[in-house]
């Protein structure tokens, strides 16, 4: 509880977590992104986590937030436990928006990089 709480009163610490879904091992993506879930679920975290991925935009040079989230989902496809992480993590960021529009413009998000298009067909390449 106490390190949970020092992470949320640090932004850049959830910055270098975010930052460490470039380590190759699918495995510490997936605890990466069940870690970025907790943090979203919890009162400010939905913020810090939007915060930790505009970061993650500028030093990675993603035209898009979340761009490379999506990249690593449609290439690790033979790692359930990575893409079950990574689901369960876009479910959290979109789901736990109370305003509707705000959630609208964040499936958007999700959508304009092409996750509905992989999930109903299963191509990776983005439409």
């Amino acid at each position: 509880k106490s390190g949970f709480s020092l992470v949320m009163n640090h932004p850049a610490c959830v910055n270098e977590i975010t930052l460490s879904l470039n380590n190759k091992n699918a495995r510490t993506k997936a605890l990466v992104l069940e870690l970025l879930a907790a943090v979203c679920l919890v009162r400010g975290g939905h913020d810090i986590i939007l915060a930790a991925f505009d970061n993650f935009k500028e030093v990675c040079g993603e035209k898009n937030r979340f761009e490379k989230l999506m990249e690593y989902f449609r290439n690790e496809d033979t790692n359930i436990d990575f893409m079950v992480a990574c689901m369960q993590f876009i479910n959290i960021v979109v789901h736990s928006v109370e305003n509707m529009n705000f959630r609208v413009f964040l499936q958007y998000e999700f959508t304009h990089l092409g996750l509905d298009h992989y999930l109903e067909v299963g191509d990776p390449t983005p439409p």
